[in-house]
């Protein structure tokens, strides 16, 4: 199992077997080279072994508490510190102590039990297999192959949430037996009996804060940003930043070179092809104004029948076509450095996505603009599905008007679906009920917690889009090449306190994350500080156009879509004839044809 994972952890390997029971690890090494950081680490008599994949930023602080406790460290890892916090703590508590990106596994041999945990925002993955009398677990599903009870098999249920979400939402994943350990979780396993117990131990809720005022939420952002990234700076090994020359990837920079020795390198992905520009030199700016060497890598027209190697990387089926350039950012990368900071999680700690904006809108609109709002959708219909600037607000006004007299459960799926309900029934004969019952279980902790709009959407958010989407991608595309990437906005102090900052400091019409422009005013240009947002913009519309697209378009109405999933090769047809009499469904086409390849590589 462990073997099949080599790419994660290419330094080194290293097992435990006992009777039943056995546990094993690859291992990238980050902190403590040496041989002494290598797993399972066991503590002195050997009763507790431990294997851990992620970083635990705090580690120092838990290590001297430990020690003053009278435990002895015979390593600088931060692996040791959960072996010897586990002895003193117990998993419950010492899960509640740790600040990081973290799943490990405990044996404890005297106890009999086998305890696994996960971090609070699901950064790195942890996977269970069910068998009878068997419970497996890896950080990757191709691992379960290998564990005695065959390949895994996919369930076809996934279908029907992924045409609605371009995800399988958690704790499903799209085969059979095999779920995902929530977040914040510690699954407690009686080894004799197999019984488990699970446990959650941390809640997502804002911080409290006495001081509201615009100057006194500025210097908190500005402290708790400064404390999380200097906690992420912290390796043996070679470090850099993903920068993108956008705010969340140049507030990373400007306060890691503000406590690293020396600027740190950053890596940027320019696409000179893209019909909505390309932003490497925003990049570049970032990177001169803040001393840092910039290296850039360029996306060229890309070859849709190339995703092979992508999709067997993410292993779960997801339409987001920017896993095209984070593979290739990843693994140009990669060859400079072992750890890069990236500034995924920004726009959910700080608000930074359009949709946080509109819904309020949503919300403030009477039943008597219903009819006022889908007039102004049957206009908006009819814009371009990718624009900017002015034409862009109206495509999500339009939007808009046709979500406004939605539950605000169904609301938020719809800013997300790439196939209508009514689509959804044309190609496998049912709609997706699953994301709804989800997201309307979140909305109703969120309500019961007295959210306001803006952070009931980021509350929903990190519990589903981020985790089974962004942190999934970011994970496995990275792993792939042995490189770890961290996110200091994913620090559990900051995001508390992004969820608590006011809608005034957070969501705006053409202007977002005003408190963070604030901070950062005085340390970068204008043009960096002041621009809006944009996502990374593939040109999939043209692409599914193009002629080298022929096959991939082919393959789409008469490939495993049809004859393993059973999806309608007329529904199919219409949607690529649709698209190449001049409308753009470039984002439906990619969907389909990442499941495409996916049921081509594992069914």
């Amino acid at each position: 199992m462990a073997s099949s994972m080599r790419h994660r952890g290419p330094d080194a390997s290293g097992t435990f077997v006992e009777g039943n029971v056995g546990i094993g690890m690859r291992r990238l090494s980050i902190i403590d080279l040496s041989p002494l950081g290598r797993q399972p680490m066991a503590n002195e008599d050997g009763q507790i072994q431990v294997v851990y994949n992620g970083e635990i930023y705090n580690f120092l602080e838990l290590r001297a508490l430990l020690v003053a406790e009278g435990h002895t460290f015979r390593s600088a890892t931060d692996t040791e510190v959960l072996v010897h916090g586990y002895e003193h703590f117990g998993a419950f508590e010492l899960a509640k102590r740790l600040e990081g990106m973290f799943a490990f596994v405990v044996l404890d041999r005297r106890a009999r039990t086998l305890t696994l945990v996960r971090g609070p925002f699901g950064v790195k993955p942890l996977y269970l297999r069910r068998g009878p009398s068997q419970l497996s677990f890896s950080s990757e599903i191709r691992a379960f192959s290998h564990d005695g009870l065959g390949a895994p098999r996919i369930d076809p249920s996934f279908v029907s949430s992924y045409l609605s979400l371009g995800y399988v939402p958690s704790p499903n994943t799209a085969f059979r037996d095999v779920v995902k350990l929530p977040p914040a979780t510690v699954l407690e396993v009686d080894i004799a009996s197999g019984r488990e117990t699970a446990s959650q131990y941390y809640q997502l809720r804002p911080a409290e804060l006495a001081d509201m005022s615009d100057e006194s939420l500025a210097e908190t952002l500005r402290e708790r940003l400064d404390r999380a990234v200097s906690r992420h700076l912290v390796a043996d090994v070679p470090m850099g930043i993903f920068l993108s020359g956008g705010l969340d990837s140049s507030a990373i920079t400007t306060f890691a070179n503000r406590r690293s020795p020396r600027p740190l390198a950053t890596f940027s992905m320019g696409f000179s092809s893209s019909d909505r520009g390309d932003e490497i030199g925003y990049a570049a700016k970032v990177a001169e104004t803040l001393g840092s060497a910039n290296v850039r890598f360029n996306l060229a027209p890309f070859a849709l029948n190339s995703l092979g190697d992508i999709v067997g990387s993410l292993e779960e089926p997801l339409s987001d076509s920017a896993v095209l350039p984070l593979w290739h950012l990843c693994k140009g990368t990669s060859a400079y450095v072992k750890v890069a900071l990236s500034g995924e999680g920004g726009d959910e700690t700080l608000g930074g996505y359009a949709r946080y904006f509109w819904a309020g809108v949503a919300d403030r609109l009477s039943n008597s603009a219903i009819g006022w709002s889908r007039a102004v959708g049957q206009v908006t219909d009819r814009l371009p599905t990718r624009t900017l600037g002015v034409l862009n607000v109206m495509r999500r006004a339009g939007k808009l008007a046709h979500s406004v007299d939605l539950p605000e459960s169904l609301r938020y799926i719809s800013w997300f679906e790439i196939f209508t309900p009514t689509e959804q029934r044309a190609l496998c004969g049912m709609e997706a009920t699953e994301p709804a019952v989800r997201a309307e279980a979140l909305f109703k902790r969120a309500n019961d917690m007295s959210l306001d709009g803006v952070q009931k959407l980021q509350y929903v958010d990190f519990q589903t889009m981020l985790l089974d989407n962004l942190l999934m991608k970011a994970d496995k595309l990275s792993m792939a090449h042995g490189l770890e990437v961290r996110v200091p906005f994913l620090d559990r102090q900051l995001v508390e306190l992004g969820l608590a900052l006011p809608g005034r400091a957070k969501a705006g019409l053409r202007r977002n994350k005003a408190l963070l422009r604030e901070v950062l005013k005085t340390e970068l240009p204008a043009a960096i500080t002041n621009r809006p947002k944009r996502g990374f913009e593939i040109p999939v519309d043209a692409w599914f156009r193009d002629s080298s697209s022929k096959a991939v378009r082919d393959r789409i109405v008469s490939g495993g879509l049809v004859t393993t999933l059973g999806l309608s090769a007329r529904t199919l047809a219409t949607f690529v004839d649709r698209h190449l009499a001049g409308e753009d469904l470039g984002r439906k086409l990619f969907a389909l044809a990442t499941l495409d390849l996916w049921t081509t590589r594992y069914c």
